[in-house]
């Protein structure tokens, strides 16, 4: 398995992890001078905005902010030569026409990169919004109709279930979608915090990971802290040895 860190624009992050992780993965902000990545030889991942920094593709009223985001992702993949641009499928609200699940798959038709990997989705705590790629059936679907390869975010799963009883047998479903590409945090419940530091974590990483595929490429979305992060790859490698992946 290999094992990436993720930062918005913090180049002195970057540099402290260089030499201790496999890859980056960075959040793609309009507005944000990237070019201190070309300092890094490291492959690098491209995460588009979501809906915390203004985009939804299932809002066709948003069109023309979702183009204007979802492109500087794809210049920034360009220049770093990225093979994976993870993307959120978006919402759409109760009783409102200007969103769809079809507005969210024209879109990602109309942009026809083969690097889009669609990642799956929490539920959102407001009942009047639906977010998109949630359950296996769902993202399977969406991934017929535009082609998009899968990110599998199991803290996202894993706040989709009421109980969580310390068994995770559940990941097999979505495992069955070949994902391309994996995201893991720390987290203390199934309804609880997420992007934790797994030392502030309750999940069992080894039940976890046993499911995983020995190739599997793994961003930590864990906190930003270097020391708390440093240390969150020392655990998760220490799992992955006892493995023996």
């Amino acid at each position: 398995m290999k094992i990436g860190v993720k930062s918005y624009d913090d180049e002195k992050f970057f540099e402290y992890f260089e030499d201790k992780v496999d890859f980056f993965e960075v959040m793609a902000m309009q507005k944000k001078d990237y070019s201190f990545l070309r300092n890094f030889s490291l492959p690098i991942v491209i995460h588009a905005e979501h809906e915390k920094l203004g985009a939804n593709p299932a809002d066709i009223s948003k069109k023309e902010q979702n183009l204007k985001s979802i492109n500087f992702a794809r210049k920034l993949a360009d220049m770093t030569n990225a093979k994976k641009i993870i993307f959120h499928p978006g919402f759409i609200e109760k009783g409102k026409k200007n969103f769809s699940l079809k507005n969210a798959i024209n879109f990602l038709n109309e942009i026809n990169d083969d690097r889009i990997l669609v990642e799956n989705l929490p539920a959102s705590r407001n009942t009047q919004k639906i977010r998109l790629c949630q359950k296996p059936r769902q993202i399977k679907r969406f991934m017929k109709k535009t082609n998009a390869k899968f990110c599998f975010d199991v803290n996202h799963t894993i706040e989709l279930r009421k109980k969580l009883n310390g068994k995770y047998n559940f990941i097999k479903k979505y495992l069955k979608l070949n994902p391309s590409h994996y995201h893991i945090s720390g987290q203390k419940s199934a309804e609880g915090e997420i992007h934790l530091s797994f030392l502030n974590s309750n999940l069992n990483l080894k039940e976890i990971l046993k499911y995983y595929p020995k190739n599997a490429e793994i961003t930590l979305e864990t906190e930003t802290n270097i020391k708390k992060v440093e240390k969150d790859i020392e655990l998760i490698r220490n799992v992955i040895d006892e493995l023996g992946n």
